[in-house]
């Protein structure tokens, strides 16, 4: 019996809650490496005058000065691969191209309700830190395209799960599925 369509279930599922951890972590990760840049880049352009010749401000801010500009932009790079690796999660459904039994969507409603479930626990820990006072919640509200992704993922992963299904279950007769 062709069990293809129930793995594709699972997986498609494994791969949003992973596409969800990722985003979490890297979110988190843009902000303490912000932080860090912020912090080295005016101690690094005051290193002075070595004891000979060789001036080491200028040095450094040819270095440190470029990488900061680098990640100074690396929160939108981030936001939009976060937001490139949800739309592309609904390719992966076209791309394994093969329906599961109408019988499993009782499957899926319990996997689009624990994806959501969550993605609320995930939203929370994230707005737990991005609402503080600190640096790196300041970090956070600086990166709004990821942020905006993170805090609103449950209704964002609700709509994609919604979309997944209707691509899974109510496309499956005119594609030839296993209906």
């Amino acid at each position: 019996m062709n069990k293809k369509g129930q793995f594709g279930l699972i997986v498609f599922f494994l791969i949003l809650f992973t596409i969800l951890i990722v985003g979490f972590i890297a979110a988190m990760s843009m902000g303490i490496i912000d932080y860090a840049s912020d912090t080295l880049l005016p101690v690094m352009q005051q290193v002075g005058v070595d004891s000979g010749d060789a001036n080491l401000s200028s040095a450094m801010n040819y270095t440190f000065g470029v990488v900061d500009t680098t990640v100074q932009a690396m929160p939108w790079v981030i936001g939009f691969a976060y937001i490139m690796m949800l739309i592309f999660s609904l390719v992966f459904i076209k791309v394994y191209n093969d329906n599961p039994h109408p019988a499993f969507m009782g499957l899926f409603i319990m996997l689009a309700f624990l994806l959501i479930l969550g993605s609320i626990i995930m939203s929370n820990m994230y707005q737990d830190i991005y609402s503080g006072s600190d640096e790196i919640a300041t970090r956070l509200q600086e990166q709004t395209l990821l942020s905006y992704s993170i805090l609103y993922s449950p209704v964002i992963l609700g709509l994609i799960a919604f979309i997944a299904g209707i691509i899974m279950f109510a496309m499956g007769s005119e594609n030839g599925g296993s209906l």
